[in-house]
């Protein structure tokens, strides 16, 4: 290995592993505040939370929701929909535990605006009924698809997990 790779590597792995660190999952059950610094997608953000430790990053996949993948159609529309409502806002994310990722499952509200139904209402997301029952999730992503609004749209969208 040339010397410059491993000195590069000396420096990068430890900064790597340092903001590993400082990414948290909230345990189901407990709501906390913090400052939207990254939208991945339509259903995925990254919020920054003090902690007695210092600030730390969680990383949050809205609850019930199930948006567009990246490259797919409309993720682009339903991601910059998110962004729009919670980027660099005080949101408030109640948890519902971990998700197979170490994200935070969790329903977000900004200013007592519910994230997740917004989401929904706009046809910016389907309804995950895989993991969610609720008919007022239910009810508002019908809404948004006889008013054929956001994704709804498209005659025949393509839903993610397909």
């Amino acid at each position: 290995m040339s010397r410059l790779l491993c000195l590069a590597l000396a420096v990068i792995l430890p900064a790597v592993a340092q903001a590993a660190d400082k990414t948290i999952s909230i345990p189901a059950g407990e709501a906390i505040v913090g400052r939207c610094v990254g939208v991945h997608d339509g259903d995925s953000m990254t919020i920054l939370i003090d902690t007695p430790d210092g600030k730390r990053q969680a990383k949050i996949r809205l609850d019930g929701i199930d948006a567009p993948e990246l490259g797919q159609p409309f993720s682009r529309v339903s991601r910059d929909g998110l962004a729009k409502m919670v980027f660099e806002c005080e949101c408030a994310v109640e948890s519902r535990g971990p998700d197979k990722y170490s994200r935070t499952i969790g329903r977000v509200s900004v200013a007592g605006r519910d994230v997740n139904a917004v989401m929904l209402e706009s046809g910016l997301a389907w309804h995950y009924t895989k993991y969610d029952s609720r008919p007022e999730m239910a009810a508002r992503e019908e809404a948004a698809k006889r008013a054929k609004i956001g994704l709804w749209e498209d005659r025949d969208p393509i839903p993610p997990w397909d």
